[in-house]
């Protein structure tokens, strides 16, 4: 199991919008999250990805524990190390794309790596320049994100998750802003980091696409009634 959810509670307000929540996510597959506006679907993600904190329960990859629940009902996260690991096998495509519009395209794919001493810079340059060819923009290097279509800023902010080898990539609204084309493409994108073994998690309102891509359909309506 690349990814495990046991008991994942998160209020808001005393409210809760994910109750006792278990989630698992496997090597190769791709779940979709669906359902309504403000039902947990992006909370669950964030909650996943650690940049919000959860009001109970485990999240785990693997054995690298992000959080656990005490025995005294205390929600425990991980030392800094630790939650540094558990970083580095998880990646996040945010819904619009937070590239950095001063940085080229290939700056964009090194700035993170660069940053934490993954590689040095001429391998570094070497990988980027592989996976942007991989996503068909090997022409765009040289290219600020301004001057690229929603398509293509996407594509590079997937090439930019993939250059810290995640284990499981996690996706907010990878389609809201692309047309079917654009959607198609990125869809088969997907299917091809799946099919080399990452866990793709996908928050998406487009039903279509998440049927058509998810190998598991989960709609936020069982956050509250999991039990």
């Amino acid at each position: 199991m690349l990814l495990t959810v046991e008991k994942l509670t998160k209020k808001f307000n005393g409210k809760p919008v994910i109750q006792d929540y278990n989630f698992t996510l496997n090597k190769g597959e791709i779940v979709t999250l669906i359902g309504k506006s403000g039902t947990g679907k992006t909370t669950l993600m964030r909650l996943i990805n650690h940049l919000e904190n959860a009001d109970a329960g485990n999240i785990r990859i693997g054995d690298t524990v992000l959080c656990e629940m005490k025995q005294n009902g205390i929600i425990e996260y991980a030392s800094k190390k630790k939650i540094y690991k558990y970083h580095n096998q998880i990646g996040m495509v945010f819904q619009n794309y937070q590239l950095f519009p001063n940085l080229t395209v290939l700056e964009n794919c090194i700035e993170a790596p660069l940053a934490q001493k993954i590689d040095t810079k001429q391998n570094l340059i070497k990988k980027a320049k592989e996976l942007l060819n991989q996503v068909g923009l090997n022409e765009k290097i040289t290219a600020m994100p301004s001057e690229l279509s929603g398509g293509q800023q996407q594509r590079v902010a997937i090439a930019r998750a993939l250059m810290l080898n995640p284990t499981i990539l996690c996706f907010d609204e990878p389609t809201s802003a692309l047309d079917r084309e654009s959607t198609i493409e990125i869809g088969k994108m997907i299917q091809e980091i799946a099919a080399d073994g990452t866990g793709i998690l996908i928050v998406t309102h487009d039903n279509e696409f998440a049927k058509d891509i998810g190998t598991r359909v989960v709609c936020s309506d069982e956050f509250l009634d999991n039990h």
